[in-house]
């Protein structure tokens, strides 16, 4: 995946794996799937996620956060919210791409919101700042999609 053009899909399992799952499949067929990075279709088993991650965000073009109604308010087991610990993949995989200064696109699925800077650990604070935009159902998709 390291080719020029490729790019990274961010996105909580919890929160918005079949709408991911459509957009991946949507950039594929336009770009091929050398050029796409979605942790479980391309982390070979028995690697370190975070060293992996980090590694094909520092390859890519571009990160795609793929941001649903709950994507800011997912727990933990014990209650905490992911955003907040150090060790969330998501969070590890857009903090590696704003040290980078890669562009981060946030892409609001239907309902969602943009995050607010004090919804965000200091660390993300830039993503509330990155212009993003919107992906809804049919027949809305394949036009956002477009975009």
């Amino acid at each position: 995946m390291s080719d020029p053009g490729s790019i990274f899909i961010s996105y909580r399992r919890s929160d918005s794996i079949a709408e991911t799952g459509r957009i991946y499949d949507r950039l594929i067929t336009e770009f091929g799937r050398d050029h796409i990075y979605k942790d479980v279709d391309s982390i070979p088993l028995g690697s370190n996620f975070a060293k992996e991650l980090d590694k094909a965000v520092s390859q890519c073009q571009v990160v795609l956060v793929i941001i649903g109604k709950t994507w800011t308010t997912v727990t933990e087991v014990d209650g905490t919210r992911r955003l907040d610990n150090p060790d969330d993949f998501v969070r590890i995989e857009i903090e590696s791409a704003l040290a980078r200064d890669i562009p981060v696109i946030p892409i609001l699925l239907e309902g969602a919101i943009m995050p607010k800077r004090m919804q965000l650990p200091e660390s993300l604070h830039e993503l509330a700042r990155r212009n993003g935009t919107k992906v809804g159902y049919d027949p809305d998709f394949h036009p956002h999609m477009n975009r």
